[in-house]
């Protein structure tokens, strides 16, 4: 019996289709296709009506009806997070998550399709990859493909696909990777340890020059190669700037390899020149089957993405997340006694994590989750792991503790910000080394911050970290300052 899977890569300016065949024999590819999109015509019924007759004379080539249809949200329409909670119980670990969720997004999940994918890294300990688009974008492919007469199964994000093919070739060891997925208008830089995802952002690709190169095949040699030099100088830089801001890792750690997806028809001198230009092994990701078999329609820097989503239903253990409306997980559940203790636990270890409040507060938190625990324990033989986090939570104190008696200005410049920033700004992230603060995020009105800071009492130096750019959820700023106290 012959199953068909149907792996669909919607880009802002190009479509990648790619449908596989699963027998007895093994999976290989039946045919794949790609075509341009025109956004810049804005003009959304033109564009619906070319998606619905490209995937239609698609499908019509073979009259074949998918078993499963696969498709896949490019990375800056999504927002990615990813955590680590403690293992427990179904319920009580979606409590958690919910928890965690709403920490990590600036804006309220009920207005997003969000969804998320657990992965065990430890036997007490789970990695959460988590993900949230705009409802509008996910429901405008969907009525794409329901025009076309397709039902959409899952609605995952490139880079889940990405990780299932790294997996899928055996690639996916325990150092630190790149995955880079390049497309005519974003690079989108993620890394990754094995299945944990590390960090994961989109930058917008400043060189115009660059569409061309993906698009045209037959360019000029030498503009090809000026284009993708000047490009790799970009990504090196893009690829820095990821590694240096982000703060889990070690200070010597390093990329070991970088996994290039997408790229246009400029994929094969990229290739050489990124790694000659970083030292970093480089390579155009490609599943080992496909350097034997490989159908003549099928064009890796643009389909491979596509190919790891019609591969999904096949592979035993893959990332996945599903951004569908009619399969999102619950924001919100109706909270038993069990849950009602683990997330008291979890709020305390957030409360705690983020600095927030006065650390008296964290002494009161502490007796009265005590108070709780000792009433739950006779009926709760399930939660003994909890006598741990307890235990690890008096140890977070101990540490805020000595955090305030080392540097008291800490805690009050945290709850100064949180009293001055206006409500349409969100804060990302806080970095404060020795008397050096940074704080990023996003702001609707970000121009007026730098006033509203100057006036600060813990805060001298207030400027601008690089330029202010405008993003889905508003402008996105870095701000720089000294640490110092006018009292």
């Amino acid at each position: 019996m012959t199953e068909h899977y149907l792996g669909i890569d919607i880009r802002d300016e190009y479509v990648a289709l790619t449908l596989v065949a699963k027998t007895w024999r093994g999976v290989g590819i039946v045919r794949s296709h790609w075509f341009r999109l025109y956004p810049e015509q804005k003009d959304d019924a033109a564009t619906e009506d070319l998606f619905a007759r490209e995937l239609g004379d698609f499908l019509k080539m073979g009259k074949v009806k998918p078993r499963k249809v696969l498709l896949s949200l490019s990375r800056q329409h999504i927002t990615v997070q990813s955590f680590d909670v403690p293992a427990t119980d179904e319920q009580a670990l979606d409590s958690m998550i919910q928890l965690e969720m709403d920490r990590h997004f600036a804006f309220p999940l009920e207005s997003m399709c969000v969804s998320y994918h657990v992965i065990p890294v430890a036997p007490n300990r789970n990695h959460v990859i988590a993900a949230a688009a705009k409802k509008e974008r996910v429901t405008l492919y969907l009525d794409w493909l329901a025009r076309a007469g397709l039902k959409t199964d899952g609605v995952d994000l490139s880079l889940s696909s990405q990780m299932n093919l790294l997996d899928l070739k055996g690639e996916l060891g325990s150092k630190l990777q790149a995955i880079v997925d390049i497309s005519s208008t974003h690079v989108d830089v993620s890394l990754i340890k094995g299945k944990t995802l590390i960090t994961s952002r989109s930058a917008p690709i400043p060189d115009k020059e660059f569409k061309k190169v993906f698009f045209q095949q037959d360019l000029p040699e030498s503009l090809a190669d000026q284009v993708t030099k000047s490009f790799s100088i970009f990504l090196t830089e893009t690829l820095e700037t990821t590694l240096y801001g982000c703060k889990s890792l070690e200070n010597e750690e390093w990329i070991t390899q970088i996994n290039l997806f997408g790229s246009g028809w400029g994929s094969e001198g990229l290739v050489s020149v990124l790694q000659t230009q970083t030292g970093v092994k480089t390579e155009a990701v490609l599943p080992t089957f496909l350097k034997k078999d490989s159908p003549l329609s099928f064009t890796p820097s643009f389909q491979v993405t596509s190919l790891g989503l019609a591969l999904r239903p096949t592979l035993k253990d893959p990332v996945e997340l599903n951004l569908h409306p009619q399969a999102q997980h619950k924001t919100r559940r109706k909270s038993g006694w069990k849950s009602t203790a683990v997330l008291s636990v979890t709020t305390l270890v957030v409360l705690v994590g983020l600095l927030l409040g006065q650390t008296y507060r964290n002494k009161n938190i502490l007796d009265s989750l005590n108070r709780q625990l000792e009433e739950i324990k006779p009926r709760a033989t399930q939660l003994q792991k909890i006598d741990q986090h307890y235990a690890n939570l008096s140890g977070y104190t101990e540490a805020l503790n000595a955090i305030e008696r080392q540097s008291p200005l800490k805690l009050p410049l945290l709850q100064e910000l949180s009293q001055k920033l206006p409500k349409d700004t969100w804060v990302t992230r806080i970095s404060i080394k020795q008397d050096q603060v940074e704080v990023q995020g996003y702001s609707a009105s970000a121009s007026k911050l730098i006033p509203l800071l100057e006036g600060s009492e813990f805060l001298k130096d207030v400027q601008f970290k690089g330029s202010v750019t405008t993003q889905d959820l508003g402008k996105r700023f870095t701000i720089r300052s000294t640490m110092e106290s006018r009292g």
